[in-house]
């Protein structure tokens, strides 16, 4: 009996509506490690071309082929932002006791309007909390390292939902 392999479509690239996964190593201009998938060997996975990453990788990756390396630094415009000496909040600490014990300088995740957002304790009152709600990215200068593992097609849920599922996708 004779196997025949199916043939291999044409090569694809990183485009709008495709599941990208990758490797990658951050770091800022200090060139200061800041995050790398290597450490647990796992890449990351993402769709493309849905506001998920940084508008500058997005731009950065865009037609790269699997197995193709890029390194490439974005622009606080391009990535998460300037600082804003004005974004700051009062909170009342009875709404980040899910965050435990509160400290300057602690990365915590407020829950707003928009969504949980990132912050960091700037001052600690006995009844409030002074909250940075800049990003912690925002205002650096971002390089990146980046390898294309693999490229699909997303499914039609995937499109229709925004996010990748499955394995290494959330999973509603």
């Amino acid at each position: 009996m004779y196997y025949t392999r199916p043939l291999k479509g044409p090569p694809m690239y990183v485009s709008a509506h495709h599941i990208i996964s990758v490797h990658y190593t951050l770091t800022d201009d200090d060139n200061a490690l800041i995050d790398s998938t290597y450490d647990d060997n796992k890449p990351m996975v993402y769709l493309h071309g849905r506001g998920q990453m940084i508008i500058g990788f997005e731009q950065a990756v865009a037609k790269a082929g699997i197995g193709e390396k890029r390194n490439f630094t974005v622009a606080p415009n391009e990535g998460y932002g300037l600082r804003n000496v004005n974004n700051t909040q009062r909170i009342p600490i009875k709404y980040l006791k899910h965050e435990g014990k509160l400290s300057i300088g602690k990365a915590i995740h407020v829950n707003t309007d928009n969504g949980v957002k990132p912050g960091t304790v700037i001052k600690v009152g006995r009844f409030n909390v002074d909250v940075d709600m800049n990003h912690p990215l925002a205002g650096k200068n971002l390089t990146f390292e980046v390898e294309i593992v693999d490229i699909r097609k997303a499914t039609k849920e995937e499109t229709d939902h925004g996010h990748v599922h499955g394995d290494q996708g959330c999973n509603h």
